[in-house]
C-alpha cells in the first residue's frame, strides 16, 4: 500500500487521505531476467524481486553443490533471499518514519502556540506604549514661581515704554474689553482683586510692542492682595481683556491723565439683539456687518451658560482672540462691557448645557468721540 511521502497516511485513488496532498503511483520495475511480486510483511506490502538461479552470484566459500544444499525446504536459497535485518530495518523505516514526523510536527505546534502566548503580550504593550508617546507628547510642568518669571519677563519688554512722571489714578474694571489711553490712562500699575472671592482672568495684549500676557487673578479662599501684580506698564494702546467673577483694582503713581480723552457720545446704536441656542445647538456663528451691526455692546447672558468668543483685529497684522464663559438665570447674569465689534469679525456663540443658551447684545450707554 502506497504511504504518503508528507505525513504518512494511506493514499487512495492518487490523494493522501490525511492531508490531501496529491501522490503520483509507484513505478515498480524489474532488472532484465528478475521476476518480482508482491507479499505482506506486518500489514505492509514489500516489494520481492527475485532472481534466476542461473545468474546468482558467487559467495566466497561455498560451490554451486554447496550452495544447493543450503536451499530451504520451501525451494529458496537463503543467500539470494532478502536478509531478515535489511528487510525488517526497510519495514520499520515505512512504518515509523510517519508517526516520528507527526509528533515532531506537533512538538513545534507547540512551542509556536506557546511563544506566541509568551511574546504578544509583550508586543502589545510595546505597542500601546509607542503609540501613546506618538499621540501625546509629555507636557513640560511649570512651577507658579517658573510661571511668575515667565510673565515678568513679558512685562520687561513694557518697561520703559511709560513715562516716569505722572499723577495718581485709581479705578476699577470688570468683565470687558478695555483699552489703555481710552478706558484707563498709560501708566505703570498694580493690579490686584478688589475683593475676596473674586476669579478673575486678564488678556493683556500690546500689539505695537510685540507683547502678550495672560495672568489668572483669584482671591478665592485668600486674602486680594495675596493677587497683587506689581510694575505693569501699560503703555497707550494696549488692550486688556477680562473675563470672570468680581472685580480688579488699579493703582498708578504715573498716570498720563492729562492724555485721556474727554468727550463721549451717545451711543449710535439703539437696539438690542438677542440670540438663543436650543439644547440641541453646538455653536452659532455670527459675522458682523451682516448679522449684526458694528459698533460697541454691553453683552449679557440672560439663560443657560456656554462660551461667547471673537477675534480682535490689531493694527500690525496680530489678532487678540477673546473668549468669556458666562452664565445666567433669573437671580444672576454675566456681563462683558465695552465689546467693541468691527465689521467682518466673527462672533461665535457655544452652548455647553442641556439647557437653552440665550446671549443678549446691548449697545453700551456712551462712547468716545473719536471712535
Amino acid at each position: 500500500m502506497q504511504k504518503c511521502s508528507l505525513c504518512g497516511g494511506r493514499v487512495v485513488n492518487g490523494r493522501c487521505e490525511e492531508c490531501g496532498m496529491p501522490i503520483p503511483p509507484e513505478h515498480t520495475y524489474t532488472l532484465r531476467g528478475e521476476s518480482a511480486h508482491y507479499h505482506r510483511v506486518n500489514g505492509e506490502d514489500v516489494l520481492h524481486r527475485v532472481r534466476p538461479t542461473g545468474s546468482r552470484p558467487k559467495v566466497d566459500g561455498y560451490d554451486e553443490e554447496e550452495r544447493t544444499a543450503h536451499v530451504h525446504e520451501s525451494g529458496t536459497d537463503r543467500h539470494n533471499a532478502p536478509r531478515p535485518a535489511v528487510r525488517t530495518a526497510r519495514v520499520e523505516h515505512h512504518i515509523e518514519a510517519p508517526s516520528r514526523r507527526r509528533r515532531s510536527a506537533n512538538v513545534a505546534w507547540l512551542i509556536i502556540v506557546v511563544a506566541l502566548f509568551l511574546i504578544l503580550p509583550m508586543l502589545q504593550v510595546l505597542l500601546q506604549r509607542e503609540i501613546f508617546s506618538s499621540v501625546s507628547e509629555p507636557v513640560p510642568e511649570f512651577s507658579e514661581e517658573q510661571a511668575i518669571e515667565a510673565d515678568s519677563n513679558a512685562y520687561d519688554d513694557l518697561r520703559g515704554t511709560v513715562p516716569a512722571a505722572g499723577a495718581d489714578w485709581d479705578g476699577s474694571l470688570t468683565a470687558g474689553l478695555y483699552t489703555v489711553g481710552q478706558d484707563l490712562p498709560e501708566g505703570t500699575y498694580t493690579i490686584q482683586c478688589a475683593e475676596s472671592n473674586t476669579s478673575i482672568d486678564l488678556h493683556i495684549v500690546s500689539d505695537e510692542h510685540g507683547v502678550e500676557i495672560y495672568e489668572d487673578l483669584s482671591s478665592n479662599g485668600y486674602d486680594a492682595s495675596d493677587s497683587e501684580r506689581d510694575d505693569v506698564s501699560l503703555p497707550t494702546g494696549t488692550v486688556l481683556f477680562l473675563s470672570g467673577n468680581g472685580t480688579l483694582y488699579f493703582h498708578s503713581s504715573n498716570a498720563q491723565v492729562d492724555a485721556l480723552p474727554t468727550e463721549t457720545a451717545p451711543n449710535p446704536l439703539v437696539s438690542d439683539a438677542a440670540y438663543t441656542l436650543s439644547d440641541s445647538d453646538d455653536s452659532l456663528y455670527l459675522l458682523v456687518g451682516e448679522d449684526i451691526e458694528p459698533g460697541v455692546y454691553d453683552v449679557t447672558c440672560t439663560a443657560g451658560t456656554g462660551y461667547f468668543s471673537f477675534v480682535l483685529p490689531m493694527e500690525n497684522t496680530r489678532t487678540m482672540y477673546c473668549s468669556a464663559w458666562l452664565y445666567g438665570d433669573p437671580d444672576y447674569v454675566d456681563t462683558l462691557r465695552h465689546i467693541a465689534l468691527t465689521e467682518d469679525t466673527e462672533v461665535t456663540l457655544s452652548n455647553y448645557s442641556d439647557m437653552d443658551f440665550t446671549v443678549t447684545l446691548t449697545p453700551s450707554e456712551t462712547v468716545y468721540v473719536h471712535e
